[in-house]
């Protein structure tokens, strides 16, 4: 007697894998990723926003990961061979920035993550752009790049692979990805009120 698999459950797991492969796609790109020449070697950088999506009042940082890549698909930090940079602590910082406003941070070794460094905590008080400054020393060379949200196209922002000499040691030979920007919170059933909204109403109330 043949043991037959119900057409039903076979049409479960199917659709249970293809969801599954929608997520992780979908999920692939909420960050930003950078490849860079640093005095003749090569370095690829991501950054994102934690607990994404982000919106205003959310406590969120930036997570940026270090590595040294695989030249055959050196876009792909999950690729064979790759090299988390460990270290950088101490020799790097960012500032976090929106409008005319910067918040400066030190970079510290994410937990049990090998090459991740986190800036310090903050809230996102407005929806608006925002981006983040990575400077100081890598493989004896300044460094100074930013990495930003982009408000319109978020995650699906185009590929750029040309080449952008940012000094004389430091070039950008692609940059993909993409973050999706802080958003405004849908309240329900009254409209939500910002922490900053509500500070500002009561001070104009004092005045």
């Amino acid at each position: 007697m043949t043991n037959r698999i119900p057409r039903n459950l076979v049409l479960g797991l199917v659709i249970i894998v293809v969801l599954m492969g929608t997520s992780v796609f979908q999920n692939s790109f909420a960050h930003q990723r950078a490849l860079y020449s640093i005095n003749g070697k090569n370095y690829l950088m991501e950054v994102e926003m934690t607990n994404e999506p982000v919106a205003v009042d959310d406590k969120t940082n930036i997570e940026l990961s270090v590595g040294s890549p695989n030249m055959t698909i050196p876009m792909d930090p999950e690729a064979n061979g790759i090299v988390p940079i460990t270290g950088l602590e101490n020799s790097l910082k960012m500032d976090i920035q929106a409008g005319n406003k910067t918040l400066t941070s030190d970079l510290e070794p994410a937990f049990g993550k090998l090459g991740v460094y986190e800036s310090q905590t903050f809230y996102p008080t407005i929806p608006t752009s925002y981006s983040f400054r990575v400077y100081g020393e890598i493989n004896g060379t300044q460094f100074n790049d930013t990495f930003g949200c982009n408000p319109i196209m978020g995650e699906d922002a185009p590929p750029d692979n040309s080449t952008i000499k940012i000094s004389n040691e430091v070039e950008r030979k692609a940059l993909t990805g993409g973050l999706d920007c802080p958003a405004d919170r849908v309240g329900f059933p009254e409209p939500y009120i910002s922490q900053f909204d509500l500070a500002k109403s009561l001070n104009e109330k004092r005045q």
